[in-house]
């Protein structure tokens, strides 16, 4: 069984999803890691959309990227071949946030349609389409480490929690007066960041939709 339960995404099979326990365990910081040379090169460049790319992310347990751009599509990249291995159609408009599950079995995706799309690699479609869910371009979109929940950031200020197994906006973050344009989790805990062009930053509670 999927330990993330992503089988139940865009079915609405339960009213509400649990909130996550406060500071569960970092697995990364036991790893240890090769330093990074003193000096980076271009490993290689890749021809990747016809029009600008806006989102990026990177997948955690495979060498890949995966793009979205103002052509309206997202890629996937195998970044050690360069081949396009996946491409996804079916926004309306550009593309500015984009990020993987982290088991890597669902993409996220939001932009200038106002729209957030889940994408399920295994049945090759959508699994669900929040639309208008703001009242201008969406920037960002951030799985949380569980797996349960989305963040959104939007032109017009609103940050928004989904709930994925519930299918429904879970929670509402409002004190940026202008565009959210950062947003970021604290790894392994039920906190984020935002940055806005209000010139603010804010760490939000996501269980109580207060900043602290």
């Amino acid at each position: 069984m999927d330990p993330y339960g992503s089988s139940t995404f865009g079915k609405g099979s339960v009213k509400v999803t649990p909130y996550p326990e406060d500071a569960r365990p970092n697995p990364f910081l036991s790893r240890e890691y090769e330093n990074l040379p003193t000096r980076l090169s271009q490993h290689t460049k890749i021809d990747a959309h016809s029009r600008g790319i806006g989102g990026m992310a990177l997948h955690m347990r495979k060498q890949i990227v995966a793009t979205g751009s103002d052509d309206c599509t997202w890629k996937i990249f195998n970044m050690e071949t360069s081949e396009n291995i996946m491409t996804g159609e079916g926004h309306k408009d550009w593309i500015a946030g984009i990020d993987f599950h982290p088991a890597g079995s669902h993409l996220v995706t939001c932009g200038s349609d106002r729209s957030l799309k889940l994408w399920d690699f295994i049945s090759s479609g959508i699994a669900h389409t929040f639309t208008n869910i703001s009242n201008g371009p969406l920037w960002k979109a951030k799985f949380h480490d569980t797996g349960d929940f989305v963040l959104t950031s939007a032109a017009d200020g609103a940050i928004k929690l989904f709930d994925l197994h519930a299918v429904k906006m879970r929670q509402q973050y409002r004190s940026h007066t202008d565009s959210v344009n950062g947003l970021m989790w604290q790894p392994f805990t039920n906190f984020f960041v935002s940055g806005s062009a209000d010139k603010t930053v804010s760490i939000w509670d996501m269980r109580t939709g207060l900043t602290v």
